[in-house]
């Protein structure tokens, strides 16, 4: 298709008589193995409601023979009686091309220009037909060739039913995001489609794109040894062509494709630029909307705050910024700690600047250019990795108190011992009278701590001693299996 004689493949769709061209065309595709006549095209055409001569038809045959959609498949000669003059009939049959074209451009001319749905659940089937091929690679690809090419075949399908319907998709929003008209319940819709659906794609990618990368990272150096255990086609090598996933470029090309800074993102940064024209039209909608002043309205609001008592200024306050108590609250600037969100206090939050435009004349109005959203992967790999840290110091003194069993005199960590009073704080916190044995079993930790009255226990840690007056406490395994709750408290 990349020759310019190939270009006259597409011709039919735009030429003068385009309906007759496109009709004969139709004829040809629903059916299969077949070729016919100028007439036997006129006759079926116009029972089907496209009225059409013979010697149109055949000049419309003929014009699609010389842009390469038909070919003629050989001709009936038919004479007459003595003296008649011999008929000779021309008979056509569509091209490899033609008809690819043809079925193609039909699919396309049937569908509508809105927002395409995005075959999310592709990556899920990608996943799982690269999982079994790596399986099937540790027996040496010794399992049944065509079970082992429906996988193959199955990955490169459903990777190109994702690409495809990701590009037209974003093609879509960059189209819908450019209309100087959205407004309304039109910008609405299109805004609560970005924000959801755009998240939802990307958390889907994140989620697959790794273990994709991860087992195609296992199978390249295999590659030769997987095409070689694939069934052959039984067709002569020059002229068939093969499907997806036959070759060794097609698994590097689908391997550099989920690697992390290749597809992925590209994705990420479509959606960033999505987000940003849609910061850009929803500013210059409320700036440029008549008789709107963000000066007048902070007027306005410092009146009220003036005329206000002490506990009506606070409500006033936390009704109009969205800042009730314990909250942090977000203006858009870059937290230098990737853990500070909405849910943390104020107290253990560092400050956040106020803009001077904002906070001397009380103006939001954007200046410059519209700054990148930044890539969330640095934080989000920071925050993965203190948690794992977290979670394994946290196992390891689980582990300590298992072994040490009864806690009075036992030397321990201070990890270890910060358990201790966190289970202590809980057992506490359901029986303030122990007057028996209690204990408590946390399933999600995998330890059960018993506590019942005694002299006391005392344990010794590398930064002091601690001491539980009037409780001797011991630690073991939990027993109960976990129900609807992550631990278990009873009495003994």
């Amino acid at each position: 298709m990349g020759d310019g004689g190939s270009r006259g493949l597409f011709r039919y769709l735009v030429a003068d008589e385009s309906d007759d061209y496109v009709a004969v065309m139709n004829y040809f595709t629903d059916i299969l193995l077949t070729d016919a006549t100028a007439a036997d095209i006129a006759a079926a055409l116009t029972t089907g409601g496209h009225r059409l001569d013979r010697d149109i038809a055949e000049n419309r045959c003929r014009q699609l023979v010389a842009w390469g959609n038909l070919g003629e498949s050989g001709r009936d000669t038919r004479a007459g009686s003595v003296g008649d003059h011999v008929r000779v009939t021309a008979r056509y049959r569509p091209t490899v091309l033609g008809g690819r074209i043809h079925r193609e451009a039909t699919a396309l001319l049937a569908s509508h220009d809105g927002a395409r749905e995005v075959t999310r659940e592709s990556l899920a089937r990608i996943c799982d037909a690269l999982a079994h091929i790596d399986t099937a690679a540790d027996t040496g690809f010794a399992i049944d060739p065509n079970t082992l090419a429906g996988h193959v075949t199955g990955v490169f399908v459903h990777h190109r039913a994702f690409t495809d319907s990701v590009a037209d998709f974003y093609t879509y929003l960059a189209e819908a995001s450019g209309r100087p008209d959205l407004s309304g319940d039109e910008y609405t819709e299109f805004k609560l489609l970005l924000l959801d659906y755009v998240d939802v794609i990307t958390s889907d990618l994140s989620r697959y794109a790794h273990p994709a990368f991860a087992t195609l990272q296992r199978l390249l150096p295999l590659v030769d040894g997987l095409l070689a255990a694939l069934p052959d086609p039984g067709l002569p090598g020059d002229t068939v062509t093969r499907a997806p996933g036959r070759t060794r470029d097609d698994w590097e090309q689908l391997a550099s494709w989920y690697h992390e800074d290749a597809g992925p993102r590209e994705l990420r940064d479509a959606a960033a630029t999505a987000l940003n024209r849609l910061l850009a039209h929803t500013r210059s909608r409320t700036s440029e909307a008549p008789g709107f002043s963000h000066r007048a309205d902070l007027l306005r609001l410092a009146s009220w705050f003036s005329e206000s008592s002490d506990e009506q200024a606070h409500r006033l306050h936390a009704a109009t910024f969205g800042a009730y108590p314990s909250r942090h609250l977000l203006l858009g600037p870059e937290e230098p700690d990737p853990r500070i969100g909405a849910g943390t206090s104020w107290w253990n939050a560092d400050p956040v600047s106020v803009p001077v435009s904002l906070r001397e004349r009380g103006d939001r109005s954007p200046r410059g250019g519209n700054a990148r959203i930044p890539d969330p992967t640095a934080d989000r790999s920071l925050i993965m990795a203190l948690a794992e840290q977290e979670s394994g110091e946290r196992a390891d003194a689980v582990a300590e108190l298992r072994a040490a069993g009864d806690l009075h005199g036992a030397q321990i960590s201070t990890a270890a011992r910060d358990v201790v009073l966190d289970q202590l704080a809980v057992l506490l916190a359901r029986h303030q009278d122990l007057d028996g044995v209690y204990r408590i079993d946390d399933h999600d930790l995998g330890l059960a701590l018993t506590a019942e009255p005694g002299p006391g226990t005392t344990v010794h840690c590398p930064d002091g001693d601690l001491t539980v007056h009037g409780l001797t406490l011991r630690t073991s395994s939990p027993l109960l299996a976990p129900t609807d709750s992550a631990q278990a408290i009873g009495v003994w």
